[in-house]
């Protein structure tokens, strides 16, 4: 039997690039992207800049008798 060690290398190599592309993508789905977080980030921020600027538009709401924080005793 004869075997090129070149072409078996390149395999391999080719096989751990594979490997690495298959991995980096299940991180991704896993836990997102640098800039997924960066954009939810972002949103938070302007939320609460809006809720700071517009806190007349939030105390216009009902207030619902249901959700009281005050009904129970603190632990």
């Amino acid at each position: 039997m004869d075997f090129n060690l070149n072409s078996l290398l390149t395999k391999l190599n080719n096989i751990q690039h594979l490997s690495n592309e298959i991995d980096s993508e299940e991180n991704i789905k896993k836990y997102g992207t640098f800039l997924d977080s960066k954009k939810d980030i972002v949103q938070l921020y302007i939320l609460f800049i809006f809720f700071g600027i517009h806190m007349d538009v939030i105390q216009q709401f009902p207030e619902s008798s249901q959700y009281k924080f005050m009904d129970y005793d603190p632990d």
